[in-house]
């Protein structure tokens, strides 16, 4: 009898057990957003102009204000998170954090771990050219000089290519010998085109190598992570990616793909 009675009393625990797993919410973080709690916004505040600290130590940058955007658009308050560049996957995991906003390449071999957002950013390599020197395709860069910081990822572009090279110490250089003339196009990656190019230069599109920015969040917050996609598509079409970027890039950055 006290046998039975231990068995039955283990089954209810096993039970209650299950319809409390069962009962929980399926998306954690989503829940707790609906109950007015706030958006935990991981960052890495080294990387300006996407993220930094302004002069009152408050996390600042291009990062921050889309966050901003974002959280409004869920009706949430923001809450940073200064963590280092490689903890912060592992503040997501770990449940520390909601998302990662902090200039954050798309790597294949976390999406095991993680969920990606659609891109927000590009910043992979680009074409800058004067305006009269558009071409439709790579293979017409044949015979024109080409600017690359010595050995960045646009030097070994070019290099595959056999195409001829002019190399610079800094990839601002080698925009200035395309503005003065030296050289015919420039090969560097799309941020650095978007802050530095002269005026008088044009960004090709589309990138000759895709590399985007992404937000990182959790694979057990579906609820969030649609909600995410869904503003950040209404932020990138309505014309709002546009004025966030104009607080921060002189020349008008490549807009992302709207294609997840």
């Amino acid at each position: 009898m006290r046998f039975l009675s231990a068995f039955v009393a283990l089954a209810l625990v096993a039970l209650l057990a299950a319809l409390a797993w069962l009962l929980r919410p399926q998306d954690e973080a989503w829940a707790r957003l609906q109950a007015g709690g706030s958006l935990r916004i991981a960052m890495d505040p080294s990387f300006p102009p996407f993220d930094m600290v302004d002069e009152k130590g408050q996390i600042a940058g291009f990062d921050a204000d889309l966050a901003q955007e974002l959280a409004a658009r869920l009706h949430a308050p923001v809450e940073f998170k200064a963590i280092a560049f490689d903890g912060l996957v592992d503040a997501v995991l770990a449940d520390k954090v909601d998302l990662v906003i902090s200039a954050f390449p798309l790597d294949p071999r976390l999406t095991q771990d993680v969920r990606y957002s659609r891109p927000y950013f590009e910043a992979g390599l680009v074409l800058v050219s004067r305006p009269e020197d558009a071409v439709s395709e790579p293979e017409a860069l044949t015979d024109r000089v080409i600017a690359v910081e010595w050995g960045s990822l646009g030097d070994a572009w070019a290099r595959e290519r056999a195409l001829p090279i002019m190399r610079t110490e800094t990839p601002a250089d080698a925009l200035k010998a395309v503005a003065s003339g030296a050289a015919d196009f420039a090969v560097v990656d799309a941020v650095t085109a978007a802050l530095n190019s002269p005026a008088e230069l044009i960004i090709h599109s589309p990138p000759l190598e895709s590399d985007p920015y992404v937000i990182v969040s959790s694979l057990h917050a579906p609820k969030l992570a649609e909600a995410i996609d869904e503003a950040l598509l209404e932020i990138l079409s309505d014309g709002t990616w546009e004025r966030l970027t104009r607080a921060y890039f002189p020349m008008p950055p490549l807009p992302p793909s709207l294609t997840p």
